[in-house]
């Protein structure tokens, strides 16, 4: 018995499918390190929730402490404000430094926390009233991050990493005092060995441009769902690592049914798992595994959604429901407009919020989606019931496995397997019986080759002759 090697709702240990994202981390990263040099721009991953941008921005701190680097973790929107945080959690990471070192930082952060001081009423209401608040404690920020670079190179590291996780949420003092003062760094400490990555919500650089007048010094990067061979690795690498093999099959049909979604792929691979009886190295999760897992899957689908839907107002669980209507994939703006009878810039306020609340994100122009897959089901069926169901977000994979092996039982273990499973499904949305067909090949009992996966396939060809 293993524990399962999954964690939904948790961060993520690995990150696959995201590369392309690491390599040019990896690359800012060296840049700072080894020519101690100041990261100039502020990365900025961008993604709805659940999609592992969290997850990305702690393997860039595991990387850079790897290699050395002083990581200084803050998550915006807290009462405090942005710079009082990173002040408070330079003072912590700095707690067993010599004490010479920690004199002179002490006193700049004092400095820096009484110039800044903690956002009150008077500073929220000139976020409300004014686009562009001031900045305060620029030069004494500035001052805080050369010192602690100084001082990181005397206890033996390479440089400063800052991490700001929930970007979009920062207090507007706190977003223009660091956006002011890595300019000012960009001009004149360029031999600072320092960065910063961030991570927010799609709707970030609205909310870093509406009080930086120089948001292009932020480099915006749109973190997407996992391709389906990542989805496939970010299911089987964790249970290979416990000793424990996906059957293909069922490895396409989860991949298949989360869409890309992270949190979807880490329910899928815990409640199979967990339906496998914590399985000791050595056991594969099969097709029926995966089945038995399909009403834990969905309840907890079922729970996310039904959160998500409360958050929303009722003017806005009515723009959600026009969206759904018009179906599951990305709709056009405009079409959920006339839906509602209204003009597209009537629209606008709401469609804001609702970014801003992650239920919905714009992949394109004029564009708008869900952003958890199986939500535009959920507002149809909220609209069918007098509460909200808890219907299948995923609708339970048809048993191959069985009714396959009751006409051959090497027809699940061919290497021509997976192809045949991916017709079957190909099949099934046809409008076709295929479980009938199966079952009437079965009664046959027919005798098959030493490819049986490949003779099954053609058969089933020929009773759905336009299937490609």
């Amino acid at each position: 018995m293993q524990p399962s090697p999954y964690t939904p709702g948790e961060v993520a240990r690995q990150v696959p499918g995201r590369a392309a994202q690491l390599s040019e981390i990896d690359e800012r990263l060296a840049y700072m390190i080894d020519l101690q040099r100041l990261v100039g721009r502020v990365r900025v991953d961008v993604a709805a929730r659940g999609v592992g941008k969290t997850s990305l921005l702690r393997e860039v701190q595991r990387r850079a402490e790897a290699r050395g680097v002083l990581t200084v973790w803050v998550t915006a929107g807290e009462d405090l404000g942005l710079v009082p945080a990173l002040a408070n959690e330079i003072t912590r990471q700095t707690e067993g430094w010599s004490s010479e070192t920690r004199k002179r930082l002490r006193t700049l952060l004092d400095s820096l926390t009484v110039t800044v001081g903690v956002p009150g009423v008077a500073q929220v209401e000139a976020r409300l009233s004014a686009p562009a608040p001031p900045a305060h404690g620029v030069r004494e920020f500035e001052d805080v991050v050369r010192h602690t670079v100084d001082s990181a190179r005397s206890e033996g590291r390479t440089g400063l990493a800052i991490l700001i996780d929930e970007i979009q949420a920062a207090d507007a003092v706190g977003l223009r005092t660091l956006g002011y003062a890595w300019q000012h760094l960009q001009s004149e400490g360029q031999n600072v060995p320092a960065a910063v990555f961030a991570a927010g919500l799609p709707n970030a650089p609205e909310a870093i441009a509406a009080v930086v007048t120089f948001s292009e010094r932020f480099a915006y990067r749109p973190l997407e769902r996992l391709s389906p061979d990542a989805a496939a690795i970010a299911l089987s690498a964790p249970a290979r690592a416990s000793g424990v093999e996906w059957d293909p099959a069922a490895l396409d049909q989860a991949v298949a049914q989360a869409q890309g979604y992270p949190y979807t792929l880490q329910l899928i691979g815990h409640a199979t798992w967990l339906a496998a009886a914590n399985p000791d190295a050595g056991t594969r999760l099969t097709m029926q595994h995966l089945q038995a897992a399909h009403r834990s899957v969905t309840t907890d689908l079922a729970a996310l959604f039904r959160a998500r839907w409360e958050k929303a107002t009722a003017g806005e669980q009515d723009f959600m429901r026009a969206m759904s209507a018009l179906g599951d994939g990305p709709v056009q703006r405009g079409d959920v407009a006339r839906a509602l009878g209204a003009s597209t810039r009537g629209v606008s306020v709401t469609r804001a919020r609702l970014i801003d609340k992650g239920l919905i994100d714009a992949p394109g122009h004029g564009e708008l989606d869900f952003t958890i897959p199986g939500f535009a089901e959920y507002v149809r069926a909220y609209d069918d019931a007098a509460a909200p169901p808890v219907r299948s977000a995923i609708a339970p994979p048809p048993d191959w496995v069985t009714l396959c092996d009751r006409i051959d039982p090497r027809i699940t273990t061919d290497p021509n397997w997976p192809a045949l499973a991916a017709q079957l499904d190909r099949a099934s949305q046809t409008r076709t019986d295929v479980g009938a067909i199966l079952r009437a090949i079965a009664s046959d009992h027919r005798d098959f080759t030493d490819q049986p996966a490949r003779s099954l396939s053609y058969l089933v060809a020929d009773h759905v002759p336009d299937l490609d």
